[in-house]
């Protein structure tokens, strides 16, 4: 979530203080301003600020592309959290399922093998636990942990080359 000043005509109720957020988890501050990583007992939240006076009269950007109204639902979580009212979990698009959790994992897993230079084999024996990755070519050609590395090698891939974008969106 990116925030800026809010315009000198508007009535700003609550200025971010480290009260109001809680302590960060992380903080990085570079040429763009400041970003925090918060967290309460709904998720996590990236907050950039472009510069102090967006603490003081704190404004919220919603760019309004294809992730606009997510985009909107975290702003208004992340307001009502300022407010110190009950924020709830965040929107539904930005939770991961135990299951989705457990498959990105192994995809990222999947993926760092590949990109060491592994390959099929390499990734069900590592990824997987797979005995089939010490079987004879033949038999490992027929595997159904075989066709699973390979899934796991082309899908991995397509996650790290932008395919995350779809997390984000809730898809």
């Amino acid at each position: 979530m990116i925030l800026e000043p809010a315009p000198p005509d508007f009535e700003i109720i609550q200025s971010i203080d480290g009260d109001a957020l809680g302590r960060p988890l992380a903080e990085r501050i570079d040429a763009d301003g400041r970003e925090l990583l918060i967290t309460d007992g709904s998720g996590e939240l990236r907050v950039r600020l472009h510069d102090e006076q967006a603490a003081r009269r704190p404004a919220v950007v919603v760019p309004l592309d294809s992730m606009g109204e997510l985009r909107a639902d975290v702003a208004l979580h992340f307001a009502r959290r300022l407010a110190g009212q009950r924020t709830g979990l965040l929107p539904a698009a930005l939770r991961l399922t135990p299951f989705q959790k457990r498959r990105l994992i192994q995809l990222l897993h999947a993926f760092d093998v590949h990109d060491l230079g592994g390959g099929p084999r390499d990734v069900a024996a590592k990824v997987l636990a797979s005995d089939h990755a010490q079987r004879r070519s033949v038999e490992w050609k027929d595997s159904h942990a075989r066709r699973k590395a390979n899934r796991l090698i082309h899908d991995s891939i397509a996650l790290v080359e932008r395919g995350y974008l779809k997390l984000l969106r809730g898809l």
